[in-house]
């Protein structure tokens, strides 16, 4: 037997033996199956006149859209029109879309000169449709350290704080609190990774008048992806933790009262390969519907051209042998005591 033929065998056969094991809420449950099983990474996730539409990392911002969360999902073309000015080439990362003043707004995180191969900007771009094509607006970023080579941004991160690493900012994530007032979450790239904030004009398409951002969080490894909600009055953050080129990826919850001060919040684990026998399973996004239901989307490794998880150990990034790719899952989730739980997860149709 080829070794191809033998990292495949074993591969089957773990995912074989995953399917006796007991799922999150302790009953025998079948291993997720993606939804869309293609190179989907970083989802971000809105509901739209006549379903869903799903936007990935990649170049310009590739999208995808269904009539229902199981599908059948349709990939389309990228929908981010063209580079804002102060961007160079590389790929856009973890987008978040949302819609605010009668806009539907796309936050990305793009490459800029001054900060390595990676560093990245944040930008924001309108459209009348969730489809695109989204246009940038403005001619300097919405967030940016002071010393990228760009014009200066709206938040550019002063004072420069010495003790973290010079790789700029990703992963934007918008969120409207109870009284109207709309914010933009990132992190900082790099390791220690911090979380933070900072207050959006009305229509989102800019920095509130005034305002500076905040730091909420800071962790010593890698926690990225942020998604804020609220529930039960308190405000739940869901990060992604570690190297997203590994199964050891997971997705964390926390829990504050207070939006501004999360030194006493609470914590656990969401989804890790441990309890859902997924591989890797991180970048989340949420989907809020009528009556408290809540829809998760987020992207696991799978391996060998099949929808079954990668298994063992590694950088599948760099496994091109293994064809390892970043696919779409959905799951539902339940609060109790206003922390998630994923009750159940969707299967492909």
């Amino acid at each position: 037997m080829s070794d191809r033929g033998a990292v495949r065998l074993l591969v089957l056969l773990l995912a074989a033996c995953l399917l006796s094991v007991a799922g999150p809420t302790g009953a025998a449950e079948r291993v997720p199956r993606p939804v869309l099983d293609l190179d989907f990474p970083d989802p971000a996730v809105v509901a739209a006149p006549g379903g869903l539409i799903a936007y990935a990392t990649g170049d310009r911002v590739p999208h995808a859209w269904s009539r229902r969360a199981d599908g059948p999902w349709r990939r389309g073309p990228s929908l981010l029109t063209h580079r804002p000015s102060w961007s160079r080439e590389g790929g856009v990362w973890a987008v978040d879309v949302a819609r605010a003043g009668g806009r539907w707004l796309l936050y990305y995180a793009t490459p800029v000169r001054g900060m390595g191969e990676h560093g990245r900007c944040i930008g924001v771009a309108r459209s009348a449709s969730p489809r695109g094509p989204f246009r940038p607006v403005g001619r300097a970023p919405l967030v940016c350290p002071a010393y990228a080579r760009v014009p200066t941004a709206q938040d550019p991160l002063l004072p420069r704080d010495p003790t973290l690493p010079r790789a700029g900012v990703i992963d934007p994530s918008w969120f409207r609190d109870a009284d109207g007032s709309a914010y933009l979450l990132y992190k900082t790239d790099r390791v220690p990774s911090s979380i933070r904030i900072v207050p959006l004009s009305r229509d989102g398409q800019s920095v509130r008048r005034g305002a500076t951002s905040l730091e909420l969080l800071r962790f010593e490894g890698v926690w990225e992806n942020p998604v804020l909600t609220r529930r039960s009055g308190d405000y739940v953050l869901l990060v992604s933790e570690g190297d997203w080129t590994r199964c050891t990826y997971s997705t964390r919850w926390l829990r504050s009262a207070d939006l501004l001060d999360w030194s006493a919040a609470e914590t656990g684990v969401l989804v890790d390969a441990a309890t859902t026998g997924l591989c890797g399973p991180g970048g989340l996004d949420l989907v809020e519907g009528r009556g408290g239901r809540t829809l998760a989307f987020l992207h696991g490794w799978t391996c060998h051209g099949t929808p079954l998880p990668c298994a063992g150990t590694g950088n599948w990034d760099q496994k091109l042998r293994s064809r390892g790719r970043r696919a779409l899952y959905a799951a539902r989730l339940g609060w109790i005591d206003g922390v998630p739980q994923v009750t159940g997860w969707l299967r492909a149709r």
